[in-house]
C-alpha cells in the first residue's frame, strides 16, 4: 500500500508547497517543511527520472522539472533542497522560469531572533541559532545545530553546515561553504565561493574561492 501524508500534518487554508530534490538535504528539508504550522506539503519534484512515485516520509516524488509548468501546481511555492550550491541554483533557475515562487523553511526547533532577516527559498534547520540582525540570503542554508550570531550576513546559495559557528558580524559570501563544526571569529568575511574546511577555526578574512582548514585556519587552495 502507498503510504498517505499523516492526517495532522494536513491543515486546511496552509500554504502549498514542493520541496525540490529528494537525495538526503532534500528529506531533512522534508521532514522540516512537514513539521512547520502553514505550510502543506504537496509533493517532491525531482529530476531523475528513477525517483518518480517513490514515497518519502509519506510525500510522492511526482517528477522532474518540467511538472512545475503543470497548472494544478499553480498557486504552490517550492523550497529548492539541494546541498550542492552550483546545482541549486540551477534549479532556482529552473523553477523562477515557469514563474513560482519560493518560500523559506524554518525548522520549529530553530531559534530566529526577531529582527533577522530570512530570504525567500532559504532552509533554516533543526536546532539552529539566528540571532538579531542576521540576514539570511535567498536560498541559503542555515544547517542542523549551526550558529549565526547578531548582524552577520549570508549571501545567496551559501551553506553554514551543522555545528559551524559564526561569531557577530561575520560575512559569508555568495555560495561560500562554511564546514562541519568550524568556526568564524567575528567581523571577519568568506569569500563567495570560497570553502572553509570541517572543523577549522578561521582567524583572517578568506578570499573568494579560496580553500582554508586547520586551527588556525591556513589556505589548502586558491586565493
Amino acid at each position: 500500500m502507498k503510504p498517505t501524508m499523516p492526517a495532522e500534518l494536513i491543515r486546511d487554508g496552509a500554504q502549498p508547497i514542493l520541496v525540490y530534490g529528494a537525495g538526503g538535504h532534500g528529506r531533512v528539508v522534508l521532514d522540516a517543511a512537514l513539521r512547520v504550522p502553514g505550510l502543506r506539503v504537496v509533493g517532491v519534484v525531482d529530476d531523475d527520472p528513477k525517483r518518480r512515485g517513490e514515497s518519502i516520509l509519506g510525500v510522492d516524488v511526482l517528477g522532474g522539472a518540467s511538472i512545475l509548468s503543470e497548472p494544478r501546481f499553480g498557486a504552490c511555492r517550492v523550497v529548492v533542497a539541494i546541498g550542492d550550491a552550483a546545482a541549486r541554483a540551477e534549479a532556482v533557475a529552473r523553477v523562477e522560469a515557469v514563474g513560482l515562487r519560493f518560500d523559506a523553511v524554518i525548522h520549529p526547533t530553530a531559534f530566529v531572533a526577531r529582527e533577522a532577516s530570512i530570504g525567500d527559498g532559504a532552509m533554516i534547520l533543526p536546532m539552529a541559532v539566528v540571532h538579531t540582525g542576521a540576514e539570511i540570503g535567498r536560498h541559503a542554508i542555515v544547517n542542523t545545530g549551526a550558529i549565526v550570531e547578531h548582524d552577520c550576513w549570508i549571501g545567496e546559495f551559501a551553506h553554514v553546515s551543522p555545528g559551524a559557528c559564526l561569531g557577530g558580524g561575520v560575512r559569508v559570501e555568495r555560495a561560500a561553504h562554511v564546514g562541519i563544526g568550524a568556526c568564524v571569529l567575528p567581523s571577519l568575511r568568506v569569500g563567495a565561493g570560497a570553502m572553509v574546511a570541517a572543523g577549522a577555526a578561521v582567524i583572517a578574512d578568506v578570499p573568494p574561492g579560496a580553500v582554508v582548514g586547520g586551527v588556525p585556519a591556513r589556505t589548502l587552495k586558491g586565493e
